[in-house]
C-alpha cells in the first residue's frame, strides 16, 4: 500500500511540472514547418502617440526541399503618411501585384514583377518581402527572449507566454513580451496574440488566425490579359 501510494504521489508531482515553454515554442515551430499550405488572416496594432495598422489575409503554401514559396495575400496598412491596400501573388518564381500606389494601363488588374523591368519593382519587392515577415506563421515566435520565456498559464489547448524582449545590438532589452497560442489536436497552432513594445516605444498587438493546415486552396496565377508589363505602369511618387 505504502509503495502504491507512494508512485500516485511520484506521479502527481510530475504531473504538476510545468511545460518546457522552450520545448513547447519548438514543437509549434516544427509542427509549421511539416505543414504545405495554410489559410491566414493576421491584424498588427501599434497603438500610441503614432498609431500604426496592418491586417493580412490569405493563403501561403510553404517551400520543401528548397522550392519556391508561394502565395495570395491582401493587405491594408495605414499609418499617419498614408493608407496602402495591395495584393501580392506569387506563383512558381513568378510575382504579381496589384497596388494602390500603381496605375496601370485600362483592363488590367495586375503588374508582373521583373526585378529589371522597371525602377518601382525593386522597392516594392523589398516592401513586401518585409511584410511576408509578419504574416508567416513563423513570425508569431519574433522578439521571445528564450532565456526568459515562462508558461504563466496553460488551459487545455490555450497557452500563455510571458518573457523578456530580445536584447537589442546597444545591449538593452526592449520591453516584455505576452504571447498567447491556441493549438488545434494535431498541435498547429490556429489562433495567436502577441503584445510587445514596438520598436518606437509603442505598444504592438498582434492577432493571427489560421485555418486550413496543409489543405489550403492552390494559388492560381493571374489570367495573362489582365496582367501589365512593369514598364507600362505608373508607380506614384513617395
Amino acid at each position: 500500500m505504502r509503495l502504491a501510494l507512494s508512485l500516485l504521489l511520484v506521479l502527481a508531482a510530475c504531473s504538476a511540472t510545468p511545460a518546457d515553454p522552450v520545448a513547447l515554442l519548438d514543437g509549434w515551430r516544427d509542427a509549421i514547418g511539416k505543414q504545405k499550405s495554410v489559410r491566414l488572416d493576421v491584424k498588427i496594432d501599434v497603438e500610441g502617440k503614432d498609431p500604426r495598422k496592418q491586417t493580412y489575409a490569405g493563403v501561403v503554401h510553404f517551400s520543401w526541399m528548397g522550392g519556391t514559396p508561394q502565395w495570395d495575400v491582401t493587405a491594408h496598412v495605414e499609418n499617419r503618411y498614408r493608407t496602402t491596400d495591395y495584393r501580392s501573388v506569387s506563383v512558381q518564381h513568378d510575382d504579381y501585384l496589384s497596388h494602390s500606389d500603381l496605375t496601370l494601363p485600362p483592363g488590367k488588374e495586375f503588374s508582373s514583377m521583373g526585378l529589371n523591368d522597371a525602377p518601382w519593382v525593386g522597392p516594392l519587392s523589398v516592401e513586401l518581402s518585409l511584410a511576408a515577415k509578419e504574416y508567416r506563421p513563423s513570425g508569431v515566435f519574433t522578439g521571445i527572449d528564450r532565456k526568459t520565456v515562462r508558461l504563466v498559464e496553460h488551459d487545455g489547448d490555450r497557452y500563455v507566454f510571458a518573457a523578456g524582449g530580445v536584447p537589442h545590438s546597444g545591449g538593452y532589452t526592449n520591453g516584455d513580451v505576452r504571447l498567447v497560442v491556441e493549438v488545434d489536436d494535431e498541435d498547429r497552432v490556429v489562433r495567436a496574440e502577441r503584445s510587445t513594445p514596438s520598436v518606437d516605444g509603442q505598444t504592438e498587438r498582434l492577432t493571427a488566425v489560421y485555418s486550413q493546415w496543409g489543405t489550403a486552396p492552390d494559388v492560381l496565377r493571374p489570367p495573362q490579359e489582365v496582367v501589365a508589363k512593369p514598364k507600362d505602369v505608373v508607380a506614384q511618387r513617395r
